[in-house]
């Protein structure tokens, strides 16, 4: 078979030859040679045991292992010694790991549905002919060498060289990201394929006419095949909450073990009971193992996507929640997104004075002339306020002008009239339109397209101007002063013909003696939010980058307008080019990034994951915008994808991680707040957490070292880290976002979430709180009860169990001051409202009421064999509140005294 290099390079005569087929099609046999040879006509699916390898890996973290090892100990354990109460904590230790794995795993399982949406992409039939018969066959049927027949509303199963065409128009959006319609043609081409006018691609639809084509690429062959491909083999780089949370759990599980182990052998050096030393050694693993954390991060992440949703914000991978507050750079492009969309006439210019034209029979002309030169249509529904015109935004932006300066147009809409559709490579597009005696030939595109075509300018009181050096030089200088100002120009000209051309004559052979009529400049409004967006933003240290596909006069000034350049700062530092950047290696574009490049104009969807890789290698956070199918790739490899919602493909959606629903730069700040607030609001209740696992250890290690009793069992633990520490968590999860934290610069990509600062906190100054106060009221009430130093308690005797049964009253109680405290990184915790969070008022409410039931009431006290104390001393265990939340608000102003992190 031939190569797509060779394909659109050769004339329509010997594309058959090439492929070796034959104008009447294929016969069966050559079909189902073909087929077997190069398979089916669909792209290539995930891995069918793709779930199968997730679930495994999860399945097979330490966190997990660990888990389901010290479950199996409390098996055999319980089998041994039945009626010690092993059995079930094996249960609920094994139920903690799979809760946990379940979690992680409905986390990863939306991925690679961008092969999905890319399927839809293709028609389920297609018309072929096939041995000199037209009949229609399944898309994944086809095979290089088809004769595929094309029509109006077709949506294109396979790359295919075109060998006869009838005014063929077709989208290419879906591949190139352009919104512009593309005219085919059967004549050979030169340069790249995806540019190639006598392609049709894959995906992409007919918007008119009729072709035939000859197939050349299925399946993952195709241009969407390749995409697709790309975007399903880039792998994206864990992200910063998954580095973090992993991290997390191998310190934590290590110190459990290696703690755990420790103790067993100093037990069993001792000469205590092997049975007495494993129920130790899980007791100190449990102990240090934060079993309700995991499960707390998952549920935190999926309340703020949540509360995101509300703000037009859809996260579809709960970790990029985290990762947005975490971006350094925000690359967003320009269309839709720090504007409108909305394209409005702000100015017709006289060619000739370069000022506003302000003759109306030259407004007249200019309009008309533009008007012939567009492809509009009326509208086939009519909706209350909707436009009365379909087509492309320019040109019912003309009409509408039209309609309100001058009258409807529907004259110049007649069906009469024929159109040159726009032209990707020479961005123009033309028509002729006849009334009566006189033919009008009208083009409009860009002004570098037209000014070489131009041979006379027409000023706006009709009078004709030779085209010269100094006339253009007009032209030249209202054009960059109207793109200065962050508008759209177009140029428009015409010229009157004798007769109507003939209908297979090109539009170049009309394309001379053109008299320019003027220029047209368009607004695309700024949305009023977007400065305000940027501003917080870069208040916050993130660098925001505009890629466009705008002339750079338009982009720099659309840049100003949104504060991404300042109003005195130089534009050659700060914008660069397409075609400098398509020239530039990436160490040379790292270098003009650290140098402050921060418009891209003129660029293609293609460079974005050039400039994505460059930011990385900067060791920069990088959230990337995106809409089209070529936009996937660049959107996994960006450390958060954001497509669009509204004006974005399928594609793109899939291979995203967030989608603006309302395509609005403001949206992305606000996911950027709730980001940020996510992370500090999980080092919140990891010190919260992390703070219970030292009075929950200290027990173990004075049983180990000292002749005393245990102060607390492990289903005891069991009941603080999985019971009533669980539900404040999840409120401190909830805390609004801090006023100062927009003015906060991001977090380095090295700062760890279990940083030392953090352990430092919950371990030695928290911690060691609790132990201490927790194991003053233990031996006081042993001390009441007679309990002399060195004497054994049973495990039923009721003296132990209301020792024990206090202790954890007391931890329960502390761990209110505690969240208190936990609720502000610098201020009392009191300061944000005590009733402003529901969830930790009812996480305090069932603290304190199981810190009562774990007394006093029956059927609480049977499961984790506690009994009572009187009341004076349960009163005790309520001076823990107070002894917590106070010291802490000491060490918090002494660390703001000092400017040491409090935490």
């Amino acid at each position: 078979m031939t190569t797509p290099a060779q394909i659109h390079e050769v004339p329509a005569s010997a594309v058959f030859t090439l492929l070796r087929g034959r104008p009447d099609g294929l016969n069966p046999a050559e079909v189902e040679s073909r087929r077997r040879e190069l398979g089916p006509n669909r792209l290539r699916p995930p891995s069918r045991w793709r779930w199968a390898r997730l679930l495994a890996k999860h399945a097979f973290n330490f966190f997990s292992l660990l888990l389901d090892l010290a479950a199996g100990v409390c098996f055999v354990a319980d089998a041994i010694q039945p009626g010690e109460g092993m059995g079930l904590l094996g249960w609920a230790l094994l139920g903690v790991s799979v809760l946990n794995i379940l979690f992680a795993f409905a986390q990863e399982m939306r991925a690679e549905q961008a092969m999905e949406a890319l399927k839809r992409f293709l028609p389920q039939q297609v018309r072929v002919r096939r041995a000199g018969v037209e009949c229609q066959v399944l898309a994944e049927e086809l095979v290089p060498g088809d004769v595929l027949r094309v029509g109006e509303g077709d949506r294109i199963a396979a790359d295919a060289r075109l060998v006869e065409s009838e005014d063929l128009l077709v989208n290419n959006a879906p591949l190139t990201g352009e919104s512009r319609s593309q005219a085919l043609r059967t004549t050979a081409a030169k340069g790249r394929l995806i540019e190639s006018p006598n392609i049709l691609f894959a995906g992409c639809g007919v918007l008119r006419g009729r072709g035939t084509a000859v197939v050349f690429a299925t399946g993952h062959r195709t241009e969407l095949g390749k995409i697709a491909a790309l975007s399903r083999d880039v792998r994206r780089a864990p992200s910063p909450l998954q580095r973090e949370t992993g991290r997390m759990v191998r310190v934590l599980t290590l110190i459990a073990v290696v703690m755990g182990l420790i103790f067993f052998a100093y037990g069993v050096a001792s000469g205590r009971s092997l049975w007495i030393n494993i129920v130790f050694m899980l007791g100190i693993i449990v102990a240090n193992v934060p079993e309700g954390l995991l499960p707390t991060f998952t549920l935190a992440l999926s309340m703020a996507s949540l509360r995101l949703a509300h703000k037009q914000v859809l996260v579809k991978n709960l970790e990029a929640v985290e990762s947005l507050g975490a971006v350094h750079v925000i690359c967003t492009d320009k269309t839709g997104t720090l504007t409108l969309n909305r394209l409005a006439i702000s100015d017709l210019v006289d060619p000739v004075s370069g000022a506003s034209m302000d003759t109306p029979d030259g407004r007249r002309g200019l309009l008309e002339a533009a008007l012939i030169a567009s492809e509009l249509r009326p509208a086939t529904s009519q909706e209350a306020g909707a436009p009365c015109w379909s087509g492309d935004p320019l040109d019912v932006a003309l009409a509408a002008y039209h309609a309100e300066q001058i009258g409807p147009p529907e004259r110049l809409l007649a069906e009469t009239r024929r159109h040159f559709p726009f032209d990707l490579a020479r961005r123009r597009e033309a028509g002729v339109f006849a009334e009566g005696d006189e033919i009008l030939f009208a083009i409009k595109g860009a002004w570098e397209s037209l000014r070489p075509l131009i041979g006379q300018i027409q000023d706006g009181a009709g009078q004709h101007h030779v085209a010269d050096d100094q006339t253009l030089a007009v032209c030249d200088r209202a054009v960059h002063r109207l793109s200065s100002q962050g508008r759209r120009v177009i140029a428009v000209a015409a010229r009157r013909l004798e007769r109507l051309p003939d209908p297979k004559a090109p539009e170049e052979s009309l394309e001379r003696g053109l008299v320019l009529r003027g220029l047209i400049a368009l607004d695309d409004p700024i949305r009023p939010e977007v400065p305000a967006a940027v501003s917080r933003c870069q208040g916050a240290g993130i660098q925001v980058v505009l890629i466009t596909g705008d002339h750079p006069d338009t982009a720099e000034a659309v840049a100003r307008a949104c504060g991404i350049l300042r109003p005195d700062e130089p534009a050659a530092r700060r914008v660069l080019h397409g075609e400098e950047l398509e020239r530039l290696r990436e160490h040379r574009l790292v270098e003009r990034l650290r140098e402050g490049v921060a418009v891209f104009a003129r660029t293609t969807p293609e460079q974005k994951m050039k400039i994505v890789l460059a930011l990385k290698r900067l060791g920069r956070v990088v959230a990337m915008t995106g809409d089209g199918v070529n936009d996937s790739p660049a959107l996994k490899a960006a450390d958060v994808g954001i497509a669009m919602g509204a004006s974005g493909t399928d594609v793109a959606r899939e291979a995203a991680d967030i989608v603006l629903l309302d395509d609005n730069f403001a949206s992305i700040t606000a996911g950027v707040e709730e980001g940020r607030a996510v992370f500090a609001n999980m080092r919140r209740f990891t010190t919260y957490v992390l703070a219970s696992n030292v009075p929950e250890i200290a027990p173990f290690l004075l049983y180990i070292l000292l002749p005393v009793p245990l102060a607390l069992t492990v289903i005891q633990i069991l009941s603080i880290d999985l019971g009533t520490d669980l539900l404040p968590a999840i409120g401190l999860g909830q805390e609004p976002p801090e006023r100062d934290l927009m003015r906060q610069p991001p977090r380095r990509r090295d700062e760890r979430l279990l940083s030392w600062p953090l352990m430092r906190t919950a371990y030695l100054f928290l911690g060691l709180i609790q132990a201490a106060f927790s194991l003053v009221l233990f031996f006081l009430v042993l001390h009441q009860g007679g309990w002399q130093w060195g004497q054994e308690l049973a495990e039923t005797a009721p003296l132990y169990q209301s020792a024990t049964g206090l202790t954890l009253a007391a931890i329960m109680l502390m761990q209110v001051g505690n969240v208190i405290a936990r609720r502000s990184e610098h201020g009392s915790g009191l300061d944000r409202g005590l009733f402003a969070n529901r969830l930790i008022l009812l996480g305090i409410a069932v603290e304190i009421l199981l810190s009562w039931a774990v007394l006093y009431f029956e059927p609480i006290r049977s499961v984790l064999h506690t009994g009572p104390v009187e009341l004076w001393v349960y009163a005790l265990a309520w001076l823990g509140i107070p002894l917590v939340f106070g010291l802490d608000g000491v060490r918090k102003f002494m660390g703001k005294r000092h400017g040491r992190t409090v935490g």
